[in-house]
């Protein structure tokens, strides 16, 4: 048995934190002891001197929801990008101690794929910012950020994505991450960033659940018959902020028009699931074992043939799942836990996190 593990998580979505007594309703996050325990878990004992690499898989911090001046601000600076992280990393300080104690470790590093709703990670001093915080150093070599491409490669044929270009109005475009504005690089948001942006976070306050149901669709046709004024609000501000934004000169710089078909080609496939797009990636690639995502904040493990799986690390934040398939709410935090045989082949697996649970906790809202 060799001994090296490979943990994977995505989509923690901390945000800036919760003051005593006062609760903040863009910050979903509540696992911050739980975190502690995971990390201390894969750090000591039988893992002390194991190789672990702890991979964060995107959208470990909800930047889009931290708030710059009483605003959320879709032109993205590196300065704001740094004054939200470091927001974020301030908000919940064990996490932070937690991380930073499960690199003290030796043999333990962390590789970190930025998502659609940490895209700031992409700015050098955002990653600066992240390492101190974490090792006292704003580089480390224990510490090493994915930005050259959507996906992080592991020994073994396994390929870790977070998901977000699988889906048209939450793709990256990779060879434009930046645009000059006004003499300055900001980021190149796509659509579903600038609606989180411009929509959710306006609207969030008067129905904190609005981001954490999913499907969306389901969402609106029965706020249309049970919340009938609020949800024509909603939409209407919707198609306001869709025209203004592919109005907008920036936007051009942002989706060139000479793409716009093929764009609007894959806008029609946003209905569809990662598993089928998981299934295209071992076709194209023969070598290809595991295939893991997340963004869909819906746990999944898949088997296609007999020695290839796809597994969707869900999320950490309480979700309600309108689907029929997984009707519900699932507040169960999921990771992937990779294992190497003596030959090297992996063994991948979906966890479920239960950890020590307080025997009592206080309820937000």
């Amino acid at each position: 048995m060799q001994d090296r593990v490979t943990l994977v998580v995505s989509d923690m979505h901390m945000g800036a934190g919760h003051r005593k007594g006062a609760v903040n309703l863009f910050d979903d996050f509540r696992h911050d002891a739980q975190v502690t325990a995971f990390l201390r878990r894969y750090s000591t004992g039988r893992y002390e001197g194991q190789e672990v690499e702890l991979v964060l898989k995107g959208d470990i911090f909800d930047l889009l929801k931290v708030s710059v001046d009483g605003r959320f601000p879709d032109r993205i600076t590196e300065a704001v990008a740094v004054r939200k992280l470091r927001r974020c990393l301030g908000g919940h300080p064990k996490v932070v101690r937690a991380l930073g104690a499960f690199l003290a470790v030796r043999h333990k590093r962390i590789s970190y794929l930025p998502g659609n709703h940490d895209m700031e990670l992409f700015y050098p001093a955002a990653q600066r910012a992240f390492t101190e915080a974490l090792t006292g150093r704003p580089v480390d070599p224990r510490v090493r950020f994915v930005t050259e491409r959507p996906f992080h490669d592991v020994e073994g044929g396994v390929q870790i994505h977070h998901g977000q270009q699988f889906e048209a109005v939450h793709a990256f475009d990779w060879r434009r991450i930046f645009v000059e504005d006004r003499g300055e690089r900001i980021l190149n948001l796509p659509w579903g960033s600038l609606f989180v942006l411009d929509v959710i976070s306006r609207f969030k306050t008067e129905r904190p659940y609005l981001d954490v149901v999913k499907p969306f669709w389901p969402l609106v046709a029965g706020g249309l018959l049970f919340d009938s004024r609020f949800t024509v609000r909603l939409l209407a501000r919707s198609a306001e902020t869709a025209v203004r934004t592919y109005l907008s000169p920036l936007w051009g710089r942002r989706r060139p028009f000479d793409k716009l078909g093929p764009f609007l080609r894959k806008e029609m496939d946003f209905f569809s699931g990662l598993d089928g797009h998981a299934r295209r990636l071992f076709k194209r690639q023969a070598g290809l074992r595991v295939v893991s995502m997340g963004h869909v904040h819906t746990e999944t493990c898949r088997s296609f043939g007999s020695d290839r799986l796809y597994i969707n690390t869900g999320c950490w934040v309480p979700m309600i799942n309108l689907d029929i398939q997984n009707l519900g709410q699932n507040s169960s935090p999921h990771y992937m836990l990779v294992r190497y045989g003596d030959r090297g082949d992996p063994r991948a697996s979906l966890m479920r996190w239960n950890g020590p649970r307080p025997v009592a906790e206080e309820v937000g809202f």
